[in-house]
């Protein structure tokens, strides 16, 4: 995670997850600007996608996320999350990628493909490769009918069973309010209440919620 300091008044600190691992050199953000109501933009988003100009100095540190880290093993691994929470999953489908981990299965979601599809090229690079053995999307505002990532995971029931009793692990990142619960109720509805838990009491079910 990446606290950044704002030069506001008075001063403010805003979190991001970090979408880049320490081999890329530099510390990558996925921002979207937060739009209020009355149409001001919001005090982090604002500052860093209008105020702040180019080569411009950012105070920020590197906050340490132990609970978020990718497993070490080639254990198989489902990441789940929804707008910007790609950031952080990104980080770990990098590092899995890395250490040439191939057994990773995203299940992605946000409203438009058009708009909101966010590293296309890299991850339908990573899918032909084989370094991304799945990707599953859902486009909310693209169909008829809205459709989650937690419809994603109901919908694959069975191979989500198989990738659990194979070992795998389950990182979601993104928002707390709609995405984050509803992926949990799907988990115990497929998988049932005591073996979510049992997963993560183990460390295999792991959030970065926000």
């Amino acid at each position: 995670v990446l606290a950044v300091e704002l030069p506001v008044d008075p001063p403010a600190q805003r979190d991001y997850s970090i979408a880049s691992i320490a081999t890329d050199g530099a510390a990558h953000l996925l921002i979207r600007q937060t739009r209020r109501p009355g149409g001001s933009i919001g005090i982090g988003s604002g500052f860093l996608t209008q105020q702040a100009s180019l080569q411009s100095s950012v105070r920020a540190r590197v906050r340490r996320n132990a609970s978020f880290h990718a497993p070490l093993d080639a254990r198989p691994m489902i990441l789940v999350g929804n707008g910007t929470g790609i950031a952080g999953l990104r980080a770990l489908l990098k590092e899995r990628i890395a250490a040439q981990h191939k057994a990773n299965w995203l299940l992605f979601g946000e409203r438009q493909a058009a708009h909101d599809f966010h590293y296309r090229d890299e991850l339908l690079s990573w899918q032909s490769q084989g370094s991304l053995a799945e990707l599953d999307l859902a486009f909310s505002r693209d169909g008829a009918q809205r459709r989650y990532v937690q419809d994603v995971l109901r919908e694959q029931a069975q191979r989500l069973s198989e990738w659990v009793e194979q070992g795998a692990a389950i990182y979601v990142c993104g928002s707390a309010q709609g995405m984050a619960s509803g992926v949990h109720a799907a988990l115990v509805e497929v998988l049932g209440e005591t073996l979510v838990e049992k997963l993560r009491d183990d460390g295999r079910y792991r959030r970065d919620v926000y």
